[in-house]
């Protein structure tokens, strides 16, 4: 029952990097599941795990957001952006290994230390895939958002920003409405927008980088 849960973020992982070279992406790994051990321990011994629900989709909205989105995301890969001393290109591509081996361990925490008695299909399937959409995305568009920063290519910088946060929001605010609403079909068909999307994107993303390849 929780296979897919358990199995989607690490069978992701190896379709990004089975081309890359695994001395290069070992101590990214090793750090994310480390990280990944070293939070959920933590918060098992020290933090209360059960699930709160505000009767407010606003306040369900950035408890699920900042917790389980911005903070680990940008806390983890902020810091290893801030003292790694690679080149750009490294620590680039350095988020998919360091983020997705976290979200491995951290992901399935999450349901199974909040979830008190059955799992629920929301859960173990849509929570993955959402997260799991989440994160592919971002993969792509890390490259491409830090160099237009550093070229101040303000106009892409911007969009590609705007872009990043819809879909970072996005798993978010799924689950507020799976909370908060009892219109479970709205779930499913927000769940199957936000993924479709991403899907549309890194199919016509593959489409302009092949047409740019030819004509290099």
């Amino acid at each position: 029952m929780l296979l897919f849960l358990l199995l989607l973020m690490p069978l992701t992982l190896i379709l990004f990097l089975y081309k890359k070279p695994l001395r290069t992406v070992f101590p990214l790994i090793f750090i994310g599941f480390a990280c990944g051990i070293l939070f959920c321990g933590f918060n098992g011994f020290f933090m209360f795990s059960h699930r709160i629900i505000y009767y407010s989709f606003a306040r369900t909205f950035f408890s699920l957001f900042l917790s389980q989105t911005l903070v680990p995301i940008v806390v983890l890969y902020g810091l290893f952006f801030a003292i790694s001393h690679d080149e750009l290109a490294y620590k680039t591509d350095a988020f998919v290994p360091l983020i997705f081996t976290f979200y491995a361990i951290f992901l399935p925490y999450i349901v199974i230390s909040e979830t008190e008695s059955v799992y629920s299909g929301f859960e173990i399937l849509l929570k993955p895939a959402l997260y799991g959409s989440m994160l592919v995305l971002l993969g792509f568009l890390t490259s491409s958002l830090f160099t237009a920063f550093f070229d101040k290519d303000v106009k892409k910088a911007v969009l590609l920003s705007l872009v990043a946060l819809v879909f970072l929001a996005g798993p978010s605010v799924i689950e507020s409405l799976y909370f908060l609403s009892s219109n479970l079909f709205l779930v499913f068909l927000t769940s199957g927008i936000y993924v479709g999307c991403v899907l549309l994107y890194l199919f016509f993303t593959k489409i302009v980088f092949t047409k740019l390849s030819e004509k290099a």
